[in-house]
């Protein structure tokens, strides 16, 4: 499940990249290896009615609507603003094109985090949501504030994830383990600037990634960097540009992209979001 995410989204990633460096695209032309195929007209009479049996159909259940699904959504709603910002003005600069690259495993890893999503959720949301990916076995528990969801792919690994939330701190603790053996760590809390997150990844060479977030508002710091150890827990209190400790970094204040990249060039820029992209 998670290598064929993992694909669509590097494919997505490219697109996105290389989107605005090629020339037009000749979209009445197949893809490579695709006969054309001449499209029927469409008719009114042709247009296949509504089949009455969709009403019947249940709802499916949303993601949790308690209050860590609600603080986990508006994290995660920061987070995506502050990233497409970045990334958009990144690739859309010749000399920083490439550093996009560095954000594939942020995306890669807010895929394998998806169950958190349904925390709050109950039973049955997280196995019909889960399902949609291939999840099988899935099984949900909460405890006051703390939440389990476990579950099984198609090659019989299992996962699980544990969490607690803090609803005074308005604060995400998250440990994800597979096949028994700890995978991902994650947390985030509120802050007066707006959310500090980090996350730390076990790959499955050995080498570990850690990456950490600071949103403010539309603004906001990314951070990169290799670290033995799982990182110090947040406490609420770090400043707004917390993750340039890192070795490498990206942040964007109003138009304004700086940064360090991996192999440690510092950059200075002013981005013009172009009419379609601040739409």
């Amino acid at each position: 499940m998670k290598k064929t995410l993992y694909v669509l989204i590097a494919v997505l990633l490219l697109a996105a990249l290389f989107a605005g460096c090629g020339g037009q695209s000749k979209s009445d032309q197949p893809p490579a290896g695709v006969k054309e195929t001449q499209q029927p007209a469409q008719s009114e009479a042709s247009t296949a009615p509504e089949s009455a049996d969709t009403a019947d159909l249940p709802e499916l259940p949303a993601a949790g609507s308690g209050t860590v699904a609600k603080s986990y959504a508006a994290y995660s709603e920061a987070k995506s603003a502050l990233i497409t910002r970045l990334t958009e003005g990144l690739s859309n600069n010749p000399d920083t094109g490439m550093a996009v690259f560095s954000f594939f495993g942020v995306t890669m890893v807010d895929v394998a985090t998806l169950p958190v999503s349904f925390f709050g959720s109950g039973q049955q949301a997280a196995e019909i949501g889960l399902s949609m990916v291939g999840a099988t076995n899935v099984k949900y528990t909460e405890n006051g504030n703390s939440y389990t969801i476990s579950y099984s792919d198609d090659e019989n690994n299992t996962y699980e994830f544990s969490g607690t939330y803090d609803p005074a701190a308005d604060a995400l603790t998250c440990t994800a383990t597979a096949n028994g053996k700890e995978s991902i760590f994650m947390e985030y809390r509120k802050t007066a600037f707006g959310y500090a997150g980090q996350y730390y990844m076990l790959n499955d060479d050995g080498t570990t990634t850690t990456y950490v977030v600071a949103t403010d508002g539309e603004n906001g710091t990314v951070g990169f960097m290799s670290a033995a150890k799982k990182p110090a827990a947040l406490t609420g209190s770090e400043a707004a540009d917390f993750p340039k400790a890192c070795d490498e970094w990206y942040s964007i204040q109003g138009t304004t992209i700086t940064g360090k990249t991996s192999d440690g060039k510092e950059f200075n820029f002013e981005y013009t979001p172009s009419e379609s992209e601040s739409n």
